[in-house]
């Protein structure tokens, strides 16, 4: 790793800006004594025993800079496992460089994830523990905050710990049956060897099962608004985000670029995009815009077909490319058809059965009611996104897994012991079946970290902010 840890670190922990209060951080051996070396009342300071509050001021050699509070905290009763002061000082940006440069002249700045790395090096936090912290940090919703609290908390450490413990228990037996097989010992049960062995199988493949769902909460679920023009894209992207973020005018092809915006839709993190128009043109930039269209809806989580009573006189087809259970087909502006409100499942089945429009649309594989204007009018949208992405409520234990970097390993681990249980099943050489637990318990410790490598923890710290 680049971190040098005997180094005394120093950063700014809060956002740049404007605020009541900024909180500077200094970690290392001698961190509070570095402090002290500008505070008005150093002996205080040193003095302070763990989680004591000192009130002071920061200095410029006789000059007070600001008034602040120090923190103290002794090692190993702090973030970093390390001898910590945080000083709180008042949030002018200007203040906190001042403080910031005088610490500089004792200590250096953080990389970017370096208090946590710390932490990590120093066993307050696991690696899994870790990337929750910078999950934390960027969770957009609730339901996100939540599943990166869970992680942090520990309930996916303790799994994987688990199943750790029984896969090594499977190989020791194995490999005790290697050792001893000239002795007069009992031999191995290899069913209840295999049963445990199956139940390891049973419980990584439902986490892999919610790894996809786990991954909207981390990385958000897209959803792209396509169509063809003039079928109110940009009305309902608007309403969605409760402001007028897109153009809306009675022009078709108003939008010739996307648009895309974040939103919480009940807790879940949603990125919705709003398209170019699909349809015929000789425009070498709305042709642009379409192409940009048709990519972003292969890409997308669920792809959303709008239409409206006018353009389902047009030839309407579904997106090539493009799997149709992705797709959700929504006729737009109902509003124009007489409809004050939705119509339910039942009332709109009759309608269109009724309709002009059932011969053009008799192969959708689903059609559901929309409108921009009335007050109900994106329930059903939202009802059915929900649907897509929903989970069961999460619970202070609940284990989620939500990284791709886990899931991989998660696959990498089962794989191996597929083989194991393969072997097993076969009466293979007891060699053979441990190598392959081995492996299986070498994948689950790249989550953990037990097992790294210093391109691995680059990678993640990296993306931490500076002060993390």
């Amino acid at each position: 790793m680049r971190f040098a840890l005997n180094d005394i670190i120093t950063a700014i922990a809060t956002p740049p800006g404007i605020s009541a209060i900024a909180v500077i951080r200094v970690s290392g051996n001698n961190a509070v004594s570095t402090v002290a070396n500008f505070f008005d009342r150093p002996q205080k300071l040193t003095d302070a025993a763990g989680y004591q509050a000192v009130h002071g001021y920061i200095l410029d050699g006789t000059e007070p800079v600001d008034e602040v509070i120090c923190i103290v905290y002794r090692s190993p009763h702090s973030y970093t496992g390390e001898e910590m002061t945080e000083i709180f000082c008042h949030g002018n940006p200007d203040l906190t460089a001042r403080i910031l440069q005088l610490l500089l002249k004792n200590c250096r700045l953080a990389e970017p994830g370096e208090f946590t790395f710390r932490a990590f090096m120093n066993h307050k936090l696991d690696l899994a523990q870790a990337e929750a912290v910078n999950d934390l940090i960027s969770a957009q919703t609730g339901k996100s905050e939540q599943a990166a609290l869970s992680q942090l908390r520990g309930n996916l450490s303790r799994e994987i710990d688990s199943i750790v413990k029984e896969l090594t228990d499977c190989r020791i037996r194995f490999e005790l049956a290697i050792d001893f097989a000239d002795q007069d010992l009992p031999e191995l049960d290899w069913d209840e060897v295999q049963s445990r062995m199956e139940k390891v199988h049973n419980r990584l493949e439902e986490l892999l099962a919610g790894g996809k769902q786990g991954r909207i909460l981390r990385d958000g679920y897209t959803v792209c608004l396509s169509g063809a023009p003039n079928v109110g894209k940009s009305s309902i992207f608007n309403r969605f985000l409760q402001e007028n973020r897109a153009l809306v005018t009675p022009v078709p092809g108003t939008t010739r670029d996307y648009l895309e915006e974040w939103l919480s839709l009940e807790g879940y993190p949603v990125r919705l995009q709003d398209t170019a128009g699909l349809h015929s043109t000789n425009d070498e930039v709305e042709i642009l815009g379409i192409r940009r269209t048709q990519e972003l809806m292969q890409k997308a989580d669920l792809v959303v077909i709008l239409t409206d009573p006018d353009s389902l006189e047009e030839q309407f087809l579904l997106p090539e490319n493009v799997p149709s259970d992705k797709i959700l087909c929504f006729m737009n502006k109902i509003d124009l058809l007489g409809f004050d409100k939705l119509p339910s499942a039942s009332e709109w089945k009759k309608f269109l059965a009724a309709s002009r429009f059932h011969s053009k649309i008799k192969n959708l594989v689903q059609l559901a009611p929309c409108s921009a204007v009335l007050a109900d009018g994106l329930d059903t949208l939202k009802k059915l996104l929900l649907e897509r992405i929903s989970l069961p409520n999460l619970q202070p234990s609940s284990v989620l897994v939500t990284n791709t970097r886990h899931l991989a390993a998660l696959q990498k681990c089962l794989d191996a012991l597929n083989k194991a249980l393969e072997g097993t099943k076969n009466r293979a050489g007891y060699e053979f079946i441990a190598f392959d637990l081995i492996a299986a318990v070498s994948a689950l410790a790249e989550i953990t970290g037990a097992i790294t490598t210093d391109d691995l923890l680059d990678n993640i710290f990296s993306s931490f902010c500076i002060g993390k």
